[in-house]
């Protein structure tokens, strides 16, 4: 009866799919394979379903019967625009920072010999106890280097992860503050120069012997300076580039590069460690490459602002410049210049700050613990927990442009203000996460189907946050100053970061569900405080004293000032 339905299948795949015993013979190859290509076929199947999901959304953006018009005449399309262009260029830099930024969690898994590691003995509760081996592959690899790995213990690994953060702190004010004063063209393409450098350099560690802790963290630590320019850069471009009417929708689709970047370097990596020797390399080598073919995209299409653009219309350009207030000049701005009173007395703006350090407390390291989540407590197989993180960040890019586009119509519709879609986007990429904790805390190997799916809700949530929530709120309450004052709120969250890493490597010295309990309690915590606190002080009202100076139309100053006025409050033609 086998044979007859699976006639084109081979017959050791068939006897590895139904017995899933190897009596010590090496499985047959993932690539290629049957089983394989029903991946493949799989995952273009929900490209389509997910496409057909949101094409409504995405669609009636331009469905509407009200058109704005500016001075008379109706807006310039989106597509195709320059500030479309950018928002295409800045989501290939975020695929290229991300690849970057996750390519050690990932190549970690196979740098790292595991098998001179104990048994443990895994607890779930008091009276029962499991004994786990490490889990060792029995496929054969190829390539033309040799194996190598590093005999890291924990606490090791949980630095060489901080180190990304330990550098990603110090630039981010200063990344802000040069995106104001020099332009954010020059700022992206400098911060993706070095960090493609240092990349590619961690291939060097294949050939030391004994400094390849130390300069593995020096390198890393580099890749974390050179990133933590990116998004205050990234807000103090839209801030010129972008109309309130446009804002979630633009800022989605260039941070939705950050979910596909960093689905692709687990998707690939995955298959790097599983099929080549020293696997790690090829990780490396990958993502300093692409950083390099970006650069000179970046280079030749961009611009600071819309007035510099040299290719620009002049009627996407008026566009631009009368709702955002961009004049195009660049700004002065020392310290003493900043309006330090009022950033730090600011209620909406404290409760955003509040907001953005709790989610990435828990986004930040769970981003780089992920990998061992799966493989230490739900004890999947190290070659697919790429697949399965690939499929968890590619859920998260949807959600993040969806919401973009989601909150986008909303306020265009009426149906409600900026700061109640701010909220309860923001609200949704809080709150879900706290059940995710939840659940994770009774997710063992037992319940790893369970564990799985937790994961995948979560990294789906997250994205909530970029499309329309904590991340885009800066543009919309400082837009003068959000470049620097993002700067310093990812200082602060970066900074949570690095001892969510340190906390980490001091409470998990086992593998144990025990262990990781007590980290899913305190995220869990952290997330609700973070999501309770916009939900009562949050706002997307633009501070009086963080506008740009040259807003000096009445009506677009209403527009900015009255939380009640509706966004698209301008002359309107019916169609």
């Amino acid at each position: 009866m086998r044979s007859n339905t699976t006639t084109n299948i081979e017959e050791d795949e068939l006897e590895y799919e139904f017995a899933r015993t190897l009596d010590g013979e090496a499985p047959p190859p993932l690539i290629p394979s049957k089983r394989f290509t029903l991946a493949l076929l799989v995952f273009f199947a929900f490209i389509v379903q997910y496409s057909q999901r949101v094409n409504l959304p995405i669609a009636i953006v331009c469905m509407g019967k009200t058109i704005i018009l500016i001075d008379g005449e109706a807006p310039p399309p989106l597509i195709p625009s320059k500030r479309f262009t950018l928002a295409l260029l800045v989501f290939f830099a975020f695929i290229v920072q991300y690849s970057q930024r996750v390519n050690l969690p990932i190549a970690i898994v196979c740098m790292v010999n595991r098998t001179k590691s104990h048994d443990y003995q895994l607890s779930f509760n008091n009276t029962t106890t499991t004994t786990i081996k490490p889990l060792v592959s029995a496929l054969q690899k190829r390539g033309y280097l040799e194996e190598k790995q590093f005999n890291w213990m924990e606490l090791q690994q949980q630095i060489l992860l901080g180190g990304y953060w330990a550098g990603y702190i110090f630039t981010q004010v200063p990344g802000g503050w040069l995106a104001t004063t020099i332009g954010a063209k020059w700022v992206y393409a400098g911060s993706l120069f070095t960090s493609s450098i240092a990349s590619f350099a961690l291939t060097i560690m294949y050939t030391m012997s004994s400094t390849h802790f130390i300069s593995m963290f020096l390198l890393r630590f580099i890749v974390g300076l050179a990133h933590g320019v990116l998004f205050p850069a990234t807000i103090a471009l839209w801030s010129l580039w972008a109309v309130p009417q446009e804002r979630s929708t633009l800022a989605s689709i260039g941070f939705c590069g950050t979910h596909l970047g960093t689905s692709l370097t687990m998707l690939l990596g995955g298959l790097f460690c599983r099929h080549l020797y020293s696997g790690w390399m090829y990780i490396f080598c990958l993502t300093g490459i692409l950083g390099f073919i970006w650069l000179i995209l970046w280079i030749s299409l961009t611009s600071d602002s819309p007035n510099n653009h040299k290719t620009i219309s002049d009627h996407e350009r008026d566009y631009i410049c009368n709702l955002t207030g961009s004049t195009g000049k660049k700004r002065s701005m020392t310290l003493a210049s900043i309006p330090w009173k009022n950033i730090f007395t600011s209620k909406p703006l404290i409760a955003l700050f509040i907001t953005h350090i709790a989610n990435l407390f828990g986004l930040f390291f769970f981003l780089t613990n992920l990998g061992k989540i799966l493989t230490e407590i739900h004890r999947v197989p190290t070659q697919y927990t790429g697949y399965i993180l690939a499929c968890g960040f590619f859920l998260t890019l949807l959600t993040s442009l969806s919401s973009g586009i989601i909150a986008d119509y909303l306020v265009r519709s009426n149906v409600m203000t900026l700061t109640t879609a701010r909220k309860m986007f923001n609200s949704l990429t809080s709150f879900i996460p706290v059940l995710c904790m939840i659940s994770l805390c009774f997710c063992d190997e037992s319940n790893k189907i369970l564990g799985i799916i937790t994961i995948l809700v979560f990294l789906a949530s997250s994205g909530l946050g970029y499309g329309s929530g904590y991340v885009v709120n800066f543009a919309d309450i400082v837009p003068a100053y959000s470049g620097v004052i993002f700067g310093l709120g990812n200082s602060f969250a970066s900074i949570a970061g690095v001892i969510g890493n340190i906390i980490a490597g001091m409470i998990v010295t086992k593998p144990i569900l025990e262990q990781w309990r007590k980290l899913f309690i305190m995220f869990g915590i952290v997330y609700f405080i973070g999501g309770i606190v916009f939900l009562f002080f949050g706002s997307a009202v633009p501070r009086k004293w963080a506008k740009f100076q040259s807003v000096n139309n009445e009506k677009e100053k209403k527009l900015n000032d009255e939380e009640i006025i509706p966004m698209n409050q301008t002359k309107q033609i019916k169609i």
